[in-house]
């Protein structure tokens, strides 16, 4: 039974992921990651254990810049994986993985969906504010 619980977890389409309190986003966290951009969802492809999503990058604030981005995720939530759905906004905040990108649920990633399960208004408009600071201070725009 214990067995059959935890491949329930697993594949379950709900968040079951356990992740760290991140806390507001400091320099640290930002140099953890290779990407961050937010921008709007064109495309994406399930396969068994991964999620292939395809952003169209509006604004970008750390990273390689690329008018679209291909990002890897798990394929479930239960997995730690983000669910997008084609034209939702997010603010993606990812690791380089090949000649892609890799996120999941655990990082600083966030769907700008008011109506999103886990929407956090303060907490987007905060990491937007640092982002926008860093990045004119470093003069990325």
């Amino acid at each position: 039974m214990g067995y059959l619980l935890l491949l329930f977890g697993l594949f379950a389409n709900k968040p079951n992921c356990s992740c760290i309190p991140l806390g507001p986003i400091n320099d640290k966290q930002y140099e953890e990651y290779d990407l961050i951009a937010k921008g709007k969802i064109v495309k994406v492809s399930v396969k068994a254990w991964t999620r292939t999503i395809y952003l169209n990058v509006k604004t970008y604030y750390k990273g390689k810049k690329q008018s679209q981005i291909k990002i890897i995720t798990p394929s479930t939530e239960g997995m730690c994986g983000i669910g997008p759905h084609v034209g939702e906004d997010w603010l993606i905040f990812a690791y380089n993985e090949n000649k892609s990108y890799r996120t999941e649920l655990c990082t600083r990633t966030k769907n700008l969906n008011p109506k999103a399960w886990d929407y956090n208004k303060d907490e987007i408009d905060n990491d937007i504010k640092f982002l926008e600071e860093k990045t004119i201070y470093q003069g990325f725009y």
